[in-house]
């Protein structure tokens, strides 16, 4: 039992966890508080070209009018505006502003410029704070500073296809002070349906970014643009096809390169492990930045990990990354999703280049070697199986029947089903409670109990670990729509979605007490710091304040556990409209009608029979006038004490009727038995006849 003092600093925790998550976060995918930039903020890039930014992200004028307004960003139809500093970057080159908010989505925008490769980059973020997923429709829209006479895209030719990731724009081919603009929406990789649509007419200066971007319930997501000012025409076209945008965004902070949606397809990103790859080569990429293309020879890699010895075939492996120390430990991606670390103990890298070169690469001059794009190999690998990921970076796939999922919450310890799971974090800032997020986007804070780890892993080893080497515990799964769910948000900003289990909650008013119940419920809102003051809105419009009579609710998480929350926990509940149908609202609630009973049965238990079934129907009759009742907007003082007369009623009738199921089950049982008994044959006597025979233990036999 935990004395008081320790369940206060538990329930601290709880509170603040969020808070401290939400910093690492921030800390990973934006730039930190601390050096600042008034407007507007003017940068000369590697190539001598000016990149002026005003304070909505966009670019004023360029060099010599190449812009008269680039990089605007329009969500929904609305322009974004910032109007305080922004945020500037150790080094000088990056600011960011936001956030701005359209709805429950807030947006960022990081506005990088290259001082080396000539360029400016745009990372737009969107974080969406909702419990549902939210659709936007994203436009980019750049005035030129002339119109665009000639194009020239990624495939060699004016007209632009789906295939085409940039393109370069130009007023004149001649020799002209106004410089030509080259644009980059996606990598080479990227999917069709990823990339943003590039729009311009000849004879206009307008250009246009278009994109529908879909974001999870909670989600964060990020579009990346890469512009850069080139003269003369030939200079611009070459820098398109020299650019590997790829390439450029290994600048960018790992957390911040996961979230981008328009950029990938090349590299392949596998947990913590990134590898470069090539379409119809090998490649090995070196420490000081030379590519080579071949053919990886190694029929086997043995990888010594830490839990054994593993000797996988080249068939099963994706690439390697070796570690920054220069020694033989690397890190290997398998097609199937693993991630695992250890000593390369077959090392060198045995690479045969296409220019008839055969080479033995050591660890200390290899920085990735990947086997090419392939149906074996695909640009991307989904985790099928449930894998835990440890904090040096391995993803291993492990038997969910080893685990011990007891999860320790304020609410009783919980036996967690991994099936109902999508991960389990550990890895949360300043060592605070961990977190189940269940497949319906669930997060219940807690500790899993178990400190030691030991997962049979599908490599074949078994994996015994501390618990504290692990990041998170992962499941992967369908994500289940909570659409037609309740959701039950805590003031540690824990939200669940599921169902309110309690047949009815009370509300004690001024003139007299106010019930309603999960079919009748829009919402209650509970005032922070205080137990038992509620505003609860039916959804026929009737709203009410007071004090709620219970000090618990009961929530079943769907799919997930059944909790029963204390009301102080709790920040708000919405309820969503039942379906309309044939039956009035907040029927069906007595649990159906009883079937009739079987032949067979005894007089007494068809005398029970009919007593539940006349018992049924007047709840029925009962939970039919509740509704009526409620549906006219019961805010009458003799109408809400008659709700609660009726769910006093309802709620003795449903004990009646439960009562004696149980007593005719029991009934049923007895009878059952007892004629099992009567058909269980009795065997006759042994014959008189019959030698006994006495066997002796040996021991026995030697004592006597």
């Amino acid at each position: 039992m935990m004395n008081s003092r320790q369940r206060i600093a538990r329930c601290l925790a709880v509170i603040l966890l969020p808070a401290a998550v939400a910093a690492a976060a921030d800390k990973a995918i934006h730039i930190p508080a601390g050096r600042s930039v008034g407007w507007n903020w003017y940068v000369t890039d590697g190539a001598g070209f000016r990149w002026d930014i005003n304070s909505y992200g966009t670019v004023n004028d360029g060099t010599n009018d190449a812009y008269d307004g680039g990089m605007q960003l329009q969500v929904n139809g609305s322009t974004y505006s910032w109007s305080a500093s922004g945020r500037l970057n150790k080094a000088g080159n990056e600011v960011e502003i936001g956030p701005w908010s359209r709805g429950a989505v807030k947006i960022y925008r990081r506005i990088y410029v290259d001082k080396k490769g000539g360029y400016c980059r745009w990372v737009d973020i969107f974080e969406n704070t909702a419990a549902s997923a939210q659709t936007l429709t994203i436009r980019y829209y750049s005035n030129m500073g002339g119109s665009t006479r000639y194009v020239y895209s990624t495939h060699g030719k004016e007209a632009l296809t789906d295939k085409d990731w940039g393109c370069v724009t130009a007023y004149s081919t001649g020799s002209t002070s106004r410089p030509c603009v080259v644009h980059i929406w996606a990598t080479k990789g990227t999917k069709p349906a990823d990339k943003p649509r590039f729009q311009y007419s000849k004879n206009n200066d307008s250009i246009y970014y278009h994109q529908t971007l879909k974001i999870p319930a909670r989600r964060t997501v990020a579009l990346c643009m890469f512009q850069a000012q080139r003269r003369p025409y030939s200079a611009a076209q070459k820098f398109l096809k020299d650019f590997r945008p790829d390439r450029e965004i290994q600048k960018m902070p790992p957390a911040l390169r996961r979230l981008l949606v328009n950029m990938g397809g090349i590299t392949l990103t596998l947990g913590a492990l990134e590898l470069q790859r090539h379409e119809k080569h090998d490649l090995a990429v070196l420490r000081n930045g030379d590519e080579l293309l071949g053919t990886i020879k190694n029929p086997t890699f043995v990888i010594e990990a830490f839990y054994g010895k593993l000797e996988l075939p080249a068939e099963k492996i994706i690439g390697i990354s070796a570690s920054t120390t220069g020694d033989s430990h690397v890190q290997v991606g398998l097609v199937d999703g693993q991630v695992l670390a250890g000593r390369f103990v077959n090392a060198p890298l045995v690479f045969h280049r296409d220019n008839g070169d055969k080479l033995a690469l050591p660890m200390a001059r290899l920085k990735t070697a990947a086997f090419r794009l392939s149906p074996e190999r695909p640009s991307e690998i989904p985790v099928r199986s449930p894998a835990i990921v440890l904090r040096s970076g391995q993803q291993l796939f492990f038997s969910t029947d080893d685990l011990d999922a007891t999860f320790h919450t304020e609410y009783g310890d919980l036996k967690l089903n991994p099936g109902d799971l999508r991960n389990i974090h550990f890895d949360t800032a300043g060592g605070g409670l961990h977190r189940a997020v269940f497949r319906n986007g669930s997060v219940l804070s807690g500790l899993l109990e178990t400190e030691q780890l030991s997962l049979g892993l599908s490599l074949g080893p078994k994996l015994n670990i501390p618990r504290h080497l692990a990041q998170r515990l992962a499941f992967p799964g369908a994500v289940h729509d909570t659409a037609k769910l309740a959701t039950l948000t805590l003031r540690n900003e824990d939200v669940l979605y599921g169902r309110i289990l309690d047949e009815s909650l009370t509300v004690q008013t001024r003139v007299g007490n106010v019930v309603g119940t999960p079919a009748t419920i829009q919402s209650m809102t509970f005032k922070p710091g205080l137990v038992g003051p509620v505003q609860m809105k039916l959804h026929n419009g009737d709203r009410t304040s007071g004090k709620l009579l219970a000090e618990t609710i009961t929530f079943q998480v769907e799919p997930g556990p059944k909790l029963s929350i204390f009301v102080g926990h709790i920040t708000e509940i919405r309820c969503p409209k039942p379906a309309t149908s044939g039956k009035a609202a907040g029927s069906g609630t007595s649990g159906g009608k009883t079937p009739p009973p079987p032949a067979g049965a005894t007089p007494e238990e068809r005398k029970l029979h009919a007593e539940i079934v006349e018992l049924e129907k007047k709840l029925a009759a009962m939970e039919k006038m509740m509704a009526k009742l409620t549906a006219a907007g019961a805010n009458t003082p003799a109408a809400k004490k008659q709700l609660q007369a009726m769910a006093e009623a309802m709620a003795a009738l449903k004990a009646q009727i439960a009562a004696r199921k149980e007593k005719l089950a029991a009934m049923r049982a007895k009878r059952t038995s007892s004629k099992r008994l009567e058909a269980v044959p009795v065997p006759p006597p042994p014959p008189e006849s019959a030698p006994v025979r006495i066997i002796r233990h040996r021991a026995v036999r030697e004592r006597t």
